[in-house]
């Protein structure tokens, strides 16, 4: 069965025209844009490709195999980073995080910013994290592995004798200072080439044929690292999945409402959601000639979507865990049983096959990131119905478009192929400064490629050469 589904997921890639597979068809899009079918003659279009193209399909094996195996190198260095032989004597990165106000996807994203920078100065992370959030919960690593074995805490001695770690936009300016540390308790923004959207220039070559965002795989294999289950976190999974009948295939739909639209996100229905959950199993129906159990697995904040979904669509399988949504009430959610609701949703939700959400969610991204890294399998992903994918402390990425674009609305850019989109922002809409014409103005996501900037991780140099 899981052969089967591969070769699906590859005949999906070029019978969908997903951007993910890769180079042959030319252009790479984001991943907002994938398997979106829109009309009978993109859909013939591609299959013509499909059928013109078969051996693409030994292609994708292939790939599979190749980011596999970059994975596990990738995975092994950033082992041999955090465990030192002598921790008195390691390089090493203090990071203190106390967050005003953040959930589980936030605090693991600001994990995420400092383990970019150890690696890039190639030191071990130390992290310490109050749990303001979670206040009965006394560690973030009581659902996931510890960040080392050998090398875990600091004392406050220590913290007060290491310098702070800075740099000019280009460099990181402390590389002579063994013990260097970092302080987070909010917004922050990138101050060294080691931040979200750059990835090693060692991988560049190795992951520029393989996959389309491959800053999103780099970042992928940070948060896998950071989520290890520990023993009782994979046993109570297990635990919830024989119970719910979560077997594959299974599209995951992650909806967070409440106080995230209060400013932060905009309301979408069910209906958005499953209209991407739909096409995703009629794809899967048409390689296989059947009819498959068409199982969504539900995340949410909102106790109202259970029914709906239920009424709405009997013809699907929802499965959710019981009192999650309950718990993740903003009132309710700082609970352990608040805490532990989210970390098995990001679980499960990370063992689909395709997800839905939204980006505005630090869930959404964190569920993207996971799956993108953990599968090596370079068509399984979530798509976003709001923004594209974003961190905290980004760098802001460059874009190149790869198809003329002459719009009637005076405030959208006119792109011919080649442009460059500088000082990008997407939240509802794309926005940036076509560097050919000088305006600022909106396009469609589409029309453009992302362009992520390499940086030399010292962390992960000559990763391939090591015995």
């Amino acid at each position: 069965m899981q052969c089967k589904r591969g070769l699906f997921f590859a005949f999906v890639a070029l019978f969908g025209g997903t951007t993910i597979l890769l180079q042959p068809f030319g252009r790479r899009l984001s991943h907002d844009s994938h398997w979106i079918l829109s009309n009978t003659t993109s859909k013939l279009k591609h299959w013509s490709v499909f059928t013109n193209q078969q051996n693409e399909v030994s292609k994708y094996k292939t790939q599979h195999v190749e980011l596999a195996n970059i994975r596990d190198v990738v995975q092994k260095r950033i082992d041999q980073i955090q465990n030192p032989k002598n921790c008195s004597q390691a390089r090493k990165l203090l990071c203190k995080i106390e967050p005003r106000n953040a959930g589980l996807g936030c605090l693991l994203h600001y994990i995420g910013v400092c383990f970019l920078l150890a690696i890039g100065s190639n030191r071990t992370l130390v992290v310490n994290m109050t749990m303001v959030t979670y206040p009965s919960i006394k560690s973030m690593f009581e659902a996931y592995l510890p960040l080392s074995e050998t090398c875990s805490e600091w004392s406050e001695d220590e913290y007060e004798a290491a310098k702070w770690i800075h740099g000019n936009g280009k460099r990181e300016t402390t590389v002579k200072f063994r013990v260097v540390k970092m302080f987070i308790n909010g917004g922050l923004r990138p101050f060294t080439p080691f931040a979200p959207n750059s990835y090693p220039t060692s991988l560049e070559d190795k992951l520029q044929p393989l996959y389309s965002e491959p800053q999103i795989w780099w970042l992928g294999q940070i948060m896998m690292y950071i989520t290890r289950p520990q023993p009782k976190l994979t046993q109570a999974l297990n635990k919830y999945k024989a119970e719910l009948g979560f077997s594959h295939p299974i599209v995951g739909v992650h909806i967070r409402r409440t106080d995230k639209l209060k400013g932060e996100a905009d309301f979408h229905s069910l209906e958005e959601y499953m209209i991407h959950v739909k096409k995703w199993y009629d794809n899967y129906d048409d390689f296989n000639g059947g009819n498959v159990t068409r199982r969504v697995f539900l995340a949410t904040d909102d106790v109202t979507i259970h029914k709906e979904a239920l009424d709405k669509y009997p013809k699907f399988s929802f499965s959710w865990i019981a009192n999650n949504s309950y718990f993740a009430q903003k009132q309710r959610r700082t609970s352990d049983e608040g805490f532990w609701g989210i970390v098995y949703d990001v679980a499960l939700l990370s063992q689909c096959d395709y997800v839905v959400c939204t980006f505005s969610s630090n869930v959404g991204g964190l569920v993207h990131e996971v799956m993108v890294a953990e599968s090596n399998d370079p068509l399984r992903y979530a798509t976003s119905i709001d923004v594209e994918h974003f961190s905290v402390g980004e760098i802001r990425m460059l874009r190149e478009v790869i198809e003329d674009y002459y719009p009637d609305n005076p405030k959208e850019l006119e792109l011919r192929v080649g442009d460059i989109i500088e000082n990008v922002r997407c939240r509802r809409t794309c926005v940036g400064k076509n560097r050919r014409t000088e305006k600022r103005g909106s396009y469609p996501k589409e029309k453009v490629r992302t362009l992520p900037p390499t940086a030399l991780y010292a962390g992960m140099q000559n990763i391939f050469n090591r015995s």
